[in-house]
This record gives structure tokens, sequence and C-alpha cells, in this order.
């Protein structure tokens, strides 16, 4: 009995009666929303039924299964694929409505599909399913009723027969959020931000290299005028030849490369200082439409969605054509965002004591009643220590969950980065029930200041850095516009962060008034510490006039 198609909607395909999924909603959405010079991207959801029979057939899928997945790549051609994931829980959506955003948790794979054989081409498809549901599997509680869905898309992009061998890769990708809560003065919240690089998206949702803010969409920032971080470095490519295994790490079949492996004919056009790219063609001189499109884009999403909102694009050219070029957006993922309000905030006038006092933070508002606290000491902590500490972390979350407690956590560097000398990696999960985040100091050893690389060409890790104030500038407005330009890079973790509204600060090590009751209960062997305030403080955060504060406040 073959599986039926439950829905279709202009180029969206739902296989099954289960749930599409946050991805698959978000898709499912976007294809009833006319938009201007946008293609039309073939979508083949897998509802969550596939996830049931995967689980009831011992991970496997049945023959029914696989037959979908045959014929959905032979309808697809040999073109490279995106094997997405797309959870119920994972893009703001519950039963209720709009909840709260899990990003970038699970798993995806692109894949070349390119192989000679369908065979192996189906094969390595199927491999790509299963390492998503095993994946998804692994990450859940005991009790969890969320499922997995599974997205398929052709990746819109450009072949490039590079020196590194054969990839492929969108022109350009990016993430757009309909409000940016950390606009200047003079800038409107409400026209948005974006995240945008050369190559493959996955450079605009980790943390790997320092890509191009567009702060706001409407009226962006000249990259010149931020002096630091003067543009994309390295960029993600699909690596072609890496079409017949797949072991389950998600970014096996990418590249990472220098732009020099780059066509230069085709970077060019997109503005090059210092053999680095700035993509300031697009954003400033608005070539090919770029700026003026993304901005139409939006307003026209904003005009049927309720909510704010981020999406996910990718944008190219027809390289074909010598004169008169276009170029084509294709919207690859929507996800709303609960609504967030940023009225001035009063600080406390009456305070017992102060823990920390900082002027860079992201978040809102007023968590009261906050009675824990868990600290990872920069004194003691080291590298080697890096998945011990994660574990602890991430225990002791789990312990607030079932308290129903919120507490607040100090970490030695940038939370989330993958790079062991800059900060600690973790997934939101980990961290979801905080009231607030604290990083100390630049780096994992506490430092105030970044110790120069060699070789950077961007400035080191200024410029990449989540919320530290970025030295150097010309003077406190010059440093502040960086901080805020490139303290929201968009990559999963923060976005889940600000959708979240966890206040999320950096204090500068002997600068900012900082408590060091935070570090006073770590132990020579190990560099986590769970502490209880001797009375509940607050966190008042107003993202407005950049203070945040952790306070007991009198009675």
């Amino acid at each position: 009995m073959s599986i039926p198609i439950t829905d279709q909607t202009g180029e969206v395909k739902v296989y099954g009666s289960g749930a599409p999924g946050g991805k698959g909603a978000g898709l499912i959405r976007m294809s009833d929303i006319s938009l201007p010079k946008v293609g039309k991207l073939r979508t083949h959801i897998l509802s969550t039924d596939f996830f049931d029979k995967y689980q009831e057939n011992g991970s496997r899928l049945g023959d029914d299964e696989l037959s979908a997945v045959a014929t959905i790549l032979g309808e697809l051609g040999d073109i490279p694929l995106g094997i997405r994931s797309s959870a119920t829980n994972e893009a703001g959506r519950t039963e209720t409505g709009i909840g709260p955003v899990h990003a970038g948790e699970n798993a995806s794979f692109m894949l070349p599909n390119n192989h000679p054989d369908p065979a192996v081409r189906l094969a390595q498809a199927v491999r790509a399913i299963g390492h998503i549901y095993d994946d998804f599997r692994r990450k859940q509680p005991p009790d969890s009723r969320e499922k997995m869905a599974i997205v398929i898309n052709p990746i819109p992009g450009l072949f490039d027969d590079t020196f590194a061998g054969p990839v492929y890769y969108p022109y350009i990708s990016g993430v757009a959020s309909s409000f940016f809560p950390h606009a200047l003065k003079n800038q409107n919240p409400r026209e948005g931000f974006a995240r945008i690089a050369f190559g493959h998206g996955y450079a605009t949702v980790l943390d790997d290299f320092p890509v191009i803010s567009m702060a706001t969409i409407r009226n962006p920032i000249p990259l010149d005028l931020l002096k630091i971080g003067a543009g994309q470095q390295y960029f993600y490519a699909l690596d072609m030849t890496r079409n017949r295994e797949l072991k389950g790490e998600e970014l096996e079949t990418m590249r990472k490369l220098h732009v020099r492996f780059a066509n230069f004919h085709k970077i060019r056009i997109l503005g090059i200082q210092n053999n680095l790219i700035t993509i300031e063609e697009l954003i400033q001189n608005n070539h090919f439409g770029f700026k003026t499109t993304l901005v139409d884009i939006m307003e026209a999403i904003s005009a049927r969605v309720s909510s704010h909102f981020q999406i996910e694009f990718v944008f190219n050219l027809d390289f074909s054509r010598k004169e008169g070029r276009k170029g084509t957006f294709h919207i690859v993922q929507l996800t709303e965002l609960p609504e967030l309000r940023f009225d001035a905030l009063p600080l406390p006038r009456h305070i017992r004591h102060t823990y920390l006092s900082i002027t860079n933070a992201q978040g809102h508002g007023v968590k009261r009643d906050i009675r824990f606290a868990i600290t990872v000491s920069p004194f003691l902590y080291t590298k080697d220590m890096q998945a011990a500490v994660r574990k602890r972390i991430a225990e002791v979350n789990r312990e607030m969950q079932d308290r129903r407690a919120k507490y607040i956590l100090v970490v030695p560097g940038r939370l989330g980065s993958k790079n062991p000398d800059w900060g600690i990696f973790l997934d939101f999960k980990d961290v979801d029930q905080a009231a607030a985040i604290f990083e100390y100091g630049v780096d994992v050893a506490g430092r105030a200041e970044p110790l120069p690389e060699e070789g950077s060409l961007t400035g080191g890790i200024y410029g990449s850095h989540f919320l530290y104030m970025i030295q150097g500038g010309a003077d406190e407005d010059q440093k502040r516009l960086q901080t805020r330009m490139y303290g929201t890079q968009g990559t999963h973790f923060l976005t889940n962060l600000m959708s979240n509204n966890i206040i999320y600060g950096y204090v500068t090590p002997q600068l900012d008034p900082f408590d060091p009751w935070f570090f006073s209960g770590t132990q020579p062997d190990g560099a986590v510490s769970v502490l209880t305030f001797p009375g509940p403080v607050a966190v008042f955060a107003d993202s407005i006039n950049q203070r945040c504060q952790v306070v007991v406040e009198d009675a």
C-alpha cells in the first residue's frame, strides 16, 4: 500500500497523515504567500508517520516508506539535496500556537545526489533520514512526545570546479529577522536585521568565522564604518565527491574553504577588499535589486504573519547571461517568533546589594525570585574539561526544570562556540532553564582582551564575539555600534536566546562591577559550582539603554 500525498499546496507535498514539523509548517505557510522575485522551492515533506514507522520497524524504513523516498528522488533528479530535520517542537510551534523556539538542535544533511547509480543516491538519502531520526531520539527525554518529520528540498545554487575539487553552494545565503532588538537610537527596530554570507548557509548559523551584517535591512550601516571584521574570509560549500557514504556527522559532506578557492569572477561583483568578500555591492549599492527585494520580501511576509519572524534564504544569479543578469531568492525556512515588548525599563531605586552591573546585554525585562547560580571558574577550567562541564551543566539544567526554578549562569568566554579556546560548546537545550547567562571575559581563560591570532585578516575574534565591547573604536559610540552589529550574529544558539528572551550579557573583567562570590564555591577537582544565593535576587535588563544588573532589592 503506497503512502498517500495528504496535502499539496503549491510546490509543497506532504506524505502521510502525520505532522509536518516546524520547518515543514513554515514552508507550507510560505507557499500561500505571494512574494516578489522569489523562486518556487520544490518541497517534499515526510510527515511524522515515517518516524513512527521507523521506530516500530526496528530503526528501519518499511517498503512503502522506501518507495516514497525513491519516488521523491526520481521526481527531483540528480541535483544537490537538503535532507533536513523538521521536529514538532523546533520552530516555535505548539498545539496552542507560537511557543518557545528550538532552532538548530537537530541534525540535517546536504547531499551531492550526483552518483550515476540511482540506488546509491537512494541509499545515501535513506541513511541521512535514519541519522536524523536516531540523533533526535538520543536527544529526547524518556517521556518526550515530540516527533520528527523530514523536509527534502533541492539546494538552489551553482557548481564551482575549484582547486580544492568540485563543489556546489548558493551564491548568497542569509538569515533575516523582522525585528532588530539592538537598534541604535536613529534606527527603526522594525526594519529588521540580516546576517548574510557568500556560500552555503551554515556560515550564517554557525559561529565559525565573521560574515556580513545588515542592520537594518532597509538602511544597513556601511561595512567600512564598523572598522573591524571587514569581510568574509571563508565559506562553506558542498563537496560533490562525497556522494556515497554517510556516517552521521552533520557537516561531513561540506567543505570549509578560503575565499581564494572560489571563482574570482563570481565573487568580484560582490565586492572584495584585502582578499575578503564584503558583499557591499549588494547591500549598499543594491546590485541586482538585492536589498530592495529583500525589503519587499520581509514586508510581504509581515503583512501575512502576525508575530515577529525569521527567514532563512538563498540568492543566486544566472551566470549563463553575460549581461542583464537577474537575481532570484528562495526562502528555505520560516520561523515565527514570540512577540516581545521593549519598553523603557527603570532600574530599581532601592538596592541592598549588587552582584553585577554591565552595559553590554541582550534581552529585556525583569526576572525576580532567582535563587540559584551555576558558575564555571575561568581560573580552574581547561579545554580538556569541556565534555564533563557540558554534561554537568546539562544535568543541573534538567534538575532546575524538575524544580521549576530559574538560575543565573556565569561562564568564561563565548558560550556555544565550537572553538575550544574561545568558549564552551553547549546546545540551547542544555541551558534553556536559565533566566540569564553572562560571559566572563573573551575566552576560556577569562581574559579581558583576546590574544592576537597569527595570520588573522579579520581582527582575530574581534567582530565575532557575541557581546564584548570591541576595542579600538574611535569612541564609545563607535564601540557600541560595532558591539550591536556583531553582537546579533543570527546563529541558531543566539536565535534561541533572543526568541525565548533569555537575558545574555558580557562581563568585562576588572572593569564591570562583579561580585567574586560567583566563583566562591569552586573546588580544585571541578570547575562547575552550583550556588544558592543568600536571598532571592532579581535581574534587570534594559536593551534600549544597554544596561543590566543582578541585585538584591530592599523589601
